[in-house]
């Protein structure tokens, strides 16, 4: 990948300009993919990755994303979490855990090191994986601060049926959780 041209001030103030369009920061894009590789990791274990599947997924999605789609999209979010999510379902289930670690972004810090779940964190992403795949992907969404019809959009649906999955996967979730807590006093 080429380096966009330099213009005054230091490395992190390059632009990324695209005819027509406000020029993109550098820096802006960094900010983005420190924030958005974590929480699209996150995301993707609400569906049932393991931490490596989700890191790969993101980071295969981060790719496709450079260089061109990210000067010219209007939702880079969005677009990241469906292309992540596409990512992840194409994931065969014979994958093994990888012997090497994940390898570090920029920076130094590993995206997988960074999705470290608290105890209430990990019942809660157990009970998820006990969904329906449907209900489970679209509690995914939400989760992540998508609204109903957004969340409509980027999975095919009416606003209807994905409150409706969102109201089912939480009864679900209530009922999982209390089954849950019952047997941890026992």
């Amino acid at each position: 990948m080429t380096e966009p041209p330099a213009v005054a001030g230091t490395a992190a103030q390059h632009h990324l300009a695209v005819p027509g369009r406000p020029a993109v920061r550098r820096s802006d894009f960094e900010a983005f993919y420190t924030s958005e590789m974590r929480a699209v990791s996150v995301f993707l274990m609400h569906q049932g990755a393991t931490p490596y599947e989700a890191a790969d997924a993101a980071h295969e999605a981060i790719t496709k994303l450079l260089p061109d789609h990210w000067r010219t999209l209007e939702h880079p979010r969005a677009w990241l979490r469906v292309t992540a999510q596409r990512c992840y379902w194409r994931q065969t289930d014979s994958r093994t855990l990888p012997t090497d670690p994940v390898p570090d972004r920029p920076g130094g810090t590993c995206p997988v090191a960074e999705v470290a779940l608290t105890a209430t964190q990990q019942r809660i992403m157990n009970a998820l994986h006990q969904l329906t795949p449907g209900r489970r992907t679209v509690m995914a969404w939400h989760l992540d601060g998508f609204d109903n019809h957004e969340i409509a959009q980027m999975l095919d649906m009416t606003p209807a049926a994905v409150r409706q999955n969102i109201c089912r996967a939480r009864k679900d979730l209530v009922a999982i959780l209390d089954l849950d807590k019952g047997v941890a006093h026992d």
